[in-house]
């Protein structure tokens, strides 16, 4: 099997089919996140709590692989997210990159980067067009 079709299978069974059963067969013991996330995944950090708080957010979530890139034991992908948020009012569609390396057919490293900036706007948890508002150098602040 090659790396992409690996990681095919992990966003198929994972994100798609909600097969968390799965997580234990294709991590290594020793895997390493690097990316958005690393405060949250971290060494002994079970992975199905991060899959778990991701699909609080997000339902139906419908992961799709629109490019890869096999090259030894590392693969890189561009992948599409679709999803609803629990209320079915709205949509949300976002992109993200993973790279991966595998070892004896287990992912022992994983290097991510997902639009959470533009999936948090769609979910109205931060204001629409944040970044370009960002980019001027104004503050977003909160208040209740």
């Amino acid at each position: 099997m090659t790396n992409s079709a690996l990681l095919q299978l992990w966003f198929e069974e994972v994100w798609n089919k909600d097969n968390l059963e799965i997580i234990d067969d294709l991590l290594d013991p020793d895997v390493v996140f690097n990316g958005a996330l690393d405060s949250v995944v971290s060494p002994g950090v079970d992975y199905k709590e991060v899959v778990t708080a991701m699909k609080a957010l997000l339902d139906q979530p419908q992961v799709t692989i629109t490019h890869s890139l096999d090259d030894g034991d590392l693969c890189m992908v561009r992948v599409k997210v679709e999803a609803l948020d629990h209320s079915h009012t709205r949509k949300l569609d976002f992109t993200g990159q993973m790279m991966v390396r595998v070892r004896n057919g287990k992912f022992c490293e994983f290097y991510s980067n997902f639009d959470y900036l533009r999936m948090f706007e769609q979910l109205g948890q931060l204001p629409a067009d944040s970044l370009p508002v960002c980019l001027t150098g104004a503050r977003l602040t909160w208040s209740d």
